[in-house]
């Protein structure tokens, strides 16, 4: 069921979400450089067999009591902007306790390099941008995920899709252009988007009217709407509450000395509301008294006509990626993937 895809030009299928997102990452940087971090080196070393990412050795599926099937249930996760596989052993641990064997795209830092050639193509400037070239790279990643899953399962059990942030935009273009429909109806059970910015802002919005996506948002809607191929009820969109943007500049620097940083929770509700501020208003075309994980806004992240989950207090990421190895971010700061909300 791979398709290779070594053909396609490289280009960016984060237009919209880089500006944002990326200047969000080095003001984290810079503050939570002060918190305290977790180690989690050894989270999967103790699942049957496991070894942590990076040594080249693979894990072991686990088989059922008295069976030769596997118990596990296979997920290949799309991760968000500048994720690597590694970005994910905390959630790949904790869903494997619960039946799931989570196989992210294998995605480098360097890898995303790839995107920077698209703002100097004809389809940038045109507001024309395709997944088929847009999403070459990472279509390759899922490709390698999905064959580790054919390895290890078979090539004819059924998965289900994962997406975290913009990751939800590759999975449904991945499952639409490569998997196709035959496929995504026979084998896809399911697909569950984690804070995936699904909708451009309002056509009466400055910023709508900017296109940052340069097309591909437009593109991607129009062709797979409500997840299609898949039916929309197999697609859940799962949103965040954990910041809301100050209601007013004056709301935002009221008190701003007390909200500079919060010792006993290492966290700094000053900068996490600057950088919902800066991130929900082109998202959304509104930046004040919004509602949204601290990055893409709670109705930004809702599909039509697909299920939604809205989780309170959730944040969208544990870690926020830098050249080297990402930066974790306190147990305070809850997202989607921590383990009180598995569950939900």
């Amino acid at each position: 069921t791979s398709i290779p895809h070594s053909a396609r030009s490289p280009a960016s299928d984060v237009v919209r979400t880089v500006p944002t997102i990326l200047l969000a990452s080095l003001a984290c940087c810079f503050v939570f450089s002060l918190a305290p971090g977790k180690d989690v080196s050894g989270a999967f070393t103790n699942f049957r067999g496991a070894s942590s990412a990076g040594t080249g050795r693979r894990w072991q599926v686990p088989l059922a009591a008295g069976s030769s099937q596997p118990a596990m249930r296979p997920v290949v996760l799309c991760p968000a902007q500048f994720g690597t596989e590694e970005d994910y052993e905390d959630l790949k641990a904790d869903l494997a306790a619960r039946g799931f064997a989570l196989y992210p795209a294998p995605l480098s830092r360097l890898d995303w390099l790839r995107i920077v050639p698209s703002t100097l193509t004809k389809e940038f400037f045109t507001a024309e941008l395709r997944p088929s070239k847009t999403l070459g790279f990472f279509y390759e990643a899922l490709d390698k995920a999905m064959a580790r899953v054919d390895e290890d399962f078979g090539p004819e059990t059924p998965i289900a899709f994962l997406g975290h942030s913009i990751g939800g935009w590759v999975a449904r273009s991945y499952i639409g252009e490569v998997l196709g429909e035959e496929v995504a109806r026979t084998r896809v059970l399911s697909l569950v988007t984690l804070g995936t910015p699904h909708n451009a802002p309002p056509e009466d919005s400055f910023v709508a009217a900017l296109d940052q996506t340069r097309g591909l948002l437009t593109y991607i809607n129009e062709k797979f709407p409500s997840g299609f191929p898949l039916q929309s009820s197999a697609v859940m969109c799962v949103a965040g509450k954990g910041t809301r943007s100050p209601t007013s500049l004056g709301a935002l620097l009221d008190g701003a000395g007390d909200k500079v940083w919060d010792e006993k929770m290492s966290r700094s509700t000053l900068l996490e509301e600057i950088v919902a501020l800066a991130s929900y208003f082109p998202l959304s075309g509104q930046g004040l008294g919004v509602e949204g994980d601290g990055l893409i806004p709670v109705e930004t992240a809702l599909m039509p006509g697909c299920a939604s989950l809205v989780l309170d207090d959730c944040n969208h990421a544990d870690f926020v990626p830098t050249p080297g190895q990402s930066l974790r971010l306190p147990e305070s700061y809850k997202w989607y993937g921590s383990a009180s909300f598995i569950d939900q």
